[in-house]
């Protein structure tokens, strides 16, 4: 239970301990009397235009995040529809190994979740290609091609869907916009941080909410840029509940 409010004020969690570190050098700054900027009306400029850059990039990134979200349904239907004919093959030519085809599936989810862990890890593909040595058994032991073509379709989808996980979590979407965004929020803070605002509480204020906008935008941005991550390490990751289910059916059956 506590892992789970963890993981769902994860983000708001570090982000606060953040703002404080920021309210905590604007104090310092404001006891020595270090402030030297006045502010002025391109206050507000500045931070529209902060926010606009950041959320042109929080667009682009969302598009393969709805994309990342269908992925794992697509691996976990093309796995059991692989495993319900690999059943009915068994019925129909008892010398079929049921078990081989079985463990390939098992092994593809569960190499799965280990390349998740390690960008350059693709132990789940070569876990795929595993699969055609018990199609080519189905289609010696006489089995119709037309079965032999849809489980090839379907090895052919889970291949698709790792290939498209693998480039989403590797590639970031415009990366020198991304040091653009990071930037602009260092140097927002850092602005706020060294200008004299009046009164002081209302600066304070100021100074924390505008803080924890772009510091919680940009700690966003990170994370849905990587959908996922092994046990779910924040709310926002997708989940791969239907891959542990998918799991463990199949070893029960």
């Amino acid at each position: 239970m506590k892992t789970d409010y963890f993981k769902q004020y994860r983000l708001l969690i570090e982000t606060a301990i953040i703002v404080v570190l920021v309210i905590g050098l604007k104090l310092l700054i404001e006891h020595f009397s270090l402030e030297f900027i006045n502010i002025s009306p391109l206050f507000t400029s500045v931070i529209a235009g902060g926010i606009f850059i950041i959320s042109i990039i929080l667009s682009g990134i969302i598009s393969d995040y709805k994309e990342s979200e269908k992925l794992p349904a697509e691996i976990a239907s093309a796995v059991e529809n692989i495993y319900e004919d690999g059943l009915y093959i068994k019925e129909t030519y008892k010398k079929f190994d049921l078990q081989s085809l079985q463990h390939a599936l098992q092994q593809v989810l569960q190499h799965f979740r280990k390349d998740l862990s390690n960008k350059e890890s693709r132990t789940a593909l070569a876990s795929v290609a595993v699969l055609s040595t018990s199609f080519l058994e189905m289609e010696k032991l006489g089995a119709p091609a037309n079965y032999i073509v849809r489980l090839k379709q379907e090895q052919s989808l889970i291949r698709k869907s790792l290939l498209r996980i693998y480039h989403i979590q590797r590639i970031k979407f415009l990366p020198s916009a991304y040091i653009l965004a990071e930037t602009i929020v260092f140097l927002i803070i850092g602005l706020l941080i060294f200008t004299k605002i009046e009164p002081f509480f209302d600066g304070m204020i100021m100074v924390a909410f505008i803080s924890y906008l772009f510091v919680f935008l940009i700690k966003l941005l990170r994370t849905v840029d990587q959908p996922f991550r092994v046990d779910e390490y924040t709310m926002d990751d997708v989940s791969l509940f239907l891959l542990r289910e998918t799991h463990e059916r199949i070893s029960r059956r």
